[in-house]
């Protein structure tokens, strides 16, 4: 049973100078943190889970002998939060942060290492459950997966192929989907730009990102015609893109 008084951590780190500067920071600012165990590998954090049952975990994603992620294809109802730590200045990163807890970034900066425990410690409130791994597990690696959209007070799951096109909306997204409905996302278009870079969408203008798959005809090189008949022009800056883009489908 875990103790209430305390929060019981275990650090994932192959990289000794990372997990003593994890561990000396946690110490001198958190005394509802209690350290009980440390691994730095893929089969040693499996045990090392198991035995210690923790609440919070430090992760690195790259170990000794692979990638964090495979921890989780062997536990299967994780009933901890994750905080990981990545060097990738990547898609993984955005990803990572829109489906976890937190990440920090090497080299580590104390006070977003503090910031994440804080935020942790008053909050409480999720835990890095299997389907929150499932989500970043089809992300990372499929076009037709779900992606948590944060509206209002609830996060809504929608599939990236019923996306039709998400367009900018001042600091917020709207997204439009196949069945007809307007979700307004929280996060800004660069936001979703980012994390999507990687999946099959073409920017026609400077607020507009359209689903490549919804695409019924393109006119003249300027305009784009969706399978719903609604018309996009395309930029002129955008256009070179737009012939790119027709040269690969074609």
């Amino acid at each position: 049973m875990r103790t209430p008084s305390k929060i019981k951590t275990i650090i994932i780190e192959d990289d000794p100078n990372a997990k003593e500067y994890i561990t000396s920071i946690l110490s001198n600012n958190f005394d509802d943190i209690d350290i009980t165990g440390y691994a730095d590998g893929v089969e040693e954090s499996i045990a090392l889970i198991h035995k210690e049952d923790p609440e919070l975990v430090f992760m690195d994603i790259e170990l000794r002998d692979g990638l964090s992620f495979e921890i989780f294809d062997t536990i299967k109802q994780p009933n901890f939060e994750v905080i990981f730590i990545t060097a990738y200045d990547n898609f993984i990163q955005r990803a990572i942060d829109h489906y976890a807890f937190s990440f920090i970034m090497k080299p580590i900066a104390s006070q977003k290492l503090i910031a994440a425990v804080e935020r942790y410690v008053n909050l409480k409130e999720r835990l890095f459950t299997i389907s929150k791994y499932q989500l970043l597990s089809d992300f990372l690696g499929h076009q037709d997966t779900q992606l948590l959209l944060h509206i209002g007070k609830e996060h809504i799951a929608v599939k990236i192929s019923d996306i039709i096109k998400y367009v900018a909306d001042s600091n917020y997204t709207q997204f439009h989907l196949t069945n007809g409905k307007t979700l307004l996302a929280s996060n800004s278009l660069k936001y979703y730009e980012k994390l999507l870079a990687d999946k099959r969408f073409f920017k026609a203008h400077r607020s507009v990102n359209i689903n490549i798959d919804h695409i019924a005809s393109i006119y003249k090189k300027e305009t784009i015609i969706l399978k719903n008949n609604e018309k996009i022009h395309v930029s002129v800056r955008n256009k070179p893109n737009l012939s790119q883009l027709i040269t690969m489908l074609s």
